[in-house]
């Protein structure tokens, strides 16, 4: 199944996840996703890094790029994760300046504002590099920082007219830990602007249609997907990579390989309009 446009729904009545296809994505006459012109739109990024990597295409050329003002929020901006550097402790302020420099540059490639907030992402908090600390099946709004991350998307969600939030793929849990908070969000129904879920990368990048909308369906949600952008562009990727020097491994770069091969777009996944 290609999964460009239609609906998901989580947990029918038998408890199943129902994906559907629709006659094709919706876009702009730019065929870059909503209308989002003279608008503000805040952008929740886990940590250093995620909003270029999952949405620098629609920055510079689609969607992203008509609003009138990008605000990204750094939920985990207290880091001691590199790809050059063993993660100890004492080497959090070193490599917290260092990828803070890092954004600070992307903001500018990529035409946005961003602010961080002071929470410690998991491998600063855990102390743990094993995968299974940080990739395995905690529950998410069993976490300490569920609730103070959920109020933040609160107070977030009021500074702008749209809240783009990761969808939490990929297994990562400080990923999963800010969509189930902006799940129940939306899940509160307080009337403020609308809420998207964007697509987490490098880890969509390596999920099949069914793991891509079997983990979508675990928000909770009614949601259809929405291109945000045309197919990401070499240079984009580039760009990505000169930014970020402290994080871009193989891992990256086979990510990356494989959204060009398969000309991906970039994709937002937002709850079904009701009738």
């Amino acid at each position: 199944m290609a999964l460009r446009a239609g609906r998901l729904r989580a947990g029918g009545d038998d408890g199943r996840i129902i994906a559907g296809v629709s006659g094709g994505p919706e876009t702009t006459a730019g065929g870059a996703g909503p209308e989002l012109a003279g608008r503000t739109v805040v952008v929740v990024s886990p940590h250093f890094d995620d909003v270029p990597l999952s949405l620098g295409q629609s920055l510079l050329t689609g969607a992203l790029s008509q609003a009138a003002a990008v605000r990204v929020k750094v939920v985990f901006g207290r880091t001691n994760w590199s790809v050059r550097l063993y993660p100890t402790r004492r080497r959090a302020p070193l490599v917290t300046g260092w990828r803070r420099a890092e954004e600070t540059l992307a903001a500018r490639r990529f035409g946005y504002r961003f602010e961080v907030a002071p929470f410690e992402e998991v491998i600063l908090r855990t102390g743990s590099t094993d995968a299974e600390s940080y990739r395995g099946d905690h529950e998410a709004r069993d976490d300490a920082l569920f609730l103070p991350v959920m109020q933040r998307l609160r107070q977030w969600r009021r500074e702008g007219d749209e809240l783009w939030v990761p969808a939490g793929l990929g297994r990562h849990l400080d990923h999963r830990i800010v969509a189930a908070a902006a799940a129940q969000v939306v899940g509160d129904g307080d009337g403020t602007g609308p809420v998207a879920f964007y697509e987490d990368r490098p880890y969509a990048s390596f999920l099949d249609d069914a793991e891509l909308v079997g983990q979508i369906g675990r928000l909770g949600l009614e949601l259809e997907p929405v291109d945000v952008s045309g197919p990401i562009a070499p240079s984009t990727q580039e760009a990505v990579r000169r930014c970020y020097r402290s994080q871009i491994d193989g891992y990256f770069e086979a990510a990356q390989q494989r959204d060009l091969d398969e000309g991906r777009p970039e994709r937002i996944w937002r709850p079904v309009p009701r009738p």
